[in-house]
């Protein structure tokens, strides 16, 4: 019988190596730091005075804190924005991630209108919506596969932050992540900087109540979320922490 013969071992290995991966569908991208474009969407879409106060609070979540929480919140699925005021992070993370589907609850309802506008401008209509009304009541269908509360905790009376806590839990599925952004209490000297620019925006009646990041973490320990925590230095004297609580 005649012998067939049979292609080098090696050559076969480089050609099937030169075929390279199969296709995925699993996009790389790596958005501009900041998303300047996207901040300047969003600031275009709003009013002179709203405007200023975009690009305050904007100048304030600067890009070290904008992408340590856009990298901890889920890129897909269902989002829910404590204190969402104008909308403005609404808008940022649905452009960073439009897979995201974002749900933005303030108890201000000229703030739920503007946010609306700013969502329709930046082409994110169709995948945020927003609900008037407090967020330690207010009626909300479904679980979230995420939720983020930005500088908005030490604004909730303090016999109130542990079940505002516990209803955020509840309100995620399974594995689900809690980002908190907000302000710790050391160094004494930031936090008395951040308390007289608080007042400087609400006035001297409303009640603020800043909790040491430990304080934060075995808090959200208590109720049975996995909780990881970073400071975020800043060229201000902000004490920035950002807490991230997993679901278990």
């Amino acid at each position: 019988m005649p012998v067939t013969e049979r292609e080098p071992v090696s050559s076969r290995l480089m050609r099937a190596l030169s075929r390279g991966p199969r296709p995925s569908s699993q996009r790389f991208e790596a958005p501009e730091v900041y998303g300047r474009e996207a901040i300047s969407r969003i600031a275009r879409a709003l009013p002179p005075v709203e405007r200023v106060y975009a690009n305050v609070r904007f100048s304030i979540l600067r890009p070290k804190l904008l992408s340590v929480m856009d990298l901890l919140l889920p890129d897909a699925g269902r989002i829910l924005d404590i204190g969402c005021g104008f909308g403005l992070f609404a808008a940022y993370f649905g452009q960073t991630q439009p897979a995201r589907r974002i749900v933005g609850v303030d108890p201000d309802a000229r703030r739920i209108a503007m946010a609306e506008r700013v969502s329709e401008a930046v082409g994110l209509s169709a995948s945020n919506r927003f609900v008037a009304g407090d967020a330690r009541d207010v009626a909300l269908e479904g679980t979230f596969a995420g939720a983020y509360v930005l500088d908005v905790m030490h604004h909730i009376p303090e016999q109130d932050q542990l079940p505002m806590l516990v209803r955020l839990r509840d309100l995620l599925a399974p594995r689900g992540v809690l980002v908190v952004k907000d302000i710790t209490t050391v160094p004494a000297f930031g936090l008395e900087f951040t308390r007289l620019l608080d007042r400087v925006m609400v006035g001297w009646d409303e009640p603020l109540r800043y909790r040491h990041h430990r304080e934060w973490g075995e808090m959200l320990a208590s109720l049975g979320f996995h909780v990881r925590m970073v400071r975020v230095p800043d060229v201000l004297p902000y004490p920035h922490v950002v807490i991230a609580a997993t679901k278990r």
